[in-house]
């Protein structure tokens, strides 16, 4: 788990701002990208529903593979 210093530093996936505290963040479970739900069209009652959850990146690989 990240301390609150290095989830302060790290860069949505999407749009590349970083972390803040009153924001909903995502985390792919197949890379080390963070999104803010808002930049995947995740929410977080969607996010309860996920199991595992694949970034946009991570999909296109698996379907360009």
């Amino acid at each position: 788990m990240e301390s609150e210093e290095e989830q302060e530093e790290t860069p949505c996936g999407r749009c590349g701002e970083v972390y803040q505290k009153n924001e909903f963040w995502i985390a792919c479970d197949f890379c080390p990208l963070w999104y803010h739900g808002k930049c995947v069209n995740v929410t977080t009652t969607m996010a309860d529903e996920i199991d595992k959850y694949e970034c946009p990146l991570c999909a296109l690989k698996r379907t360009k593979a």
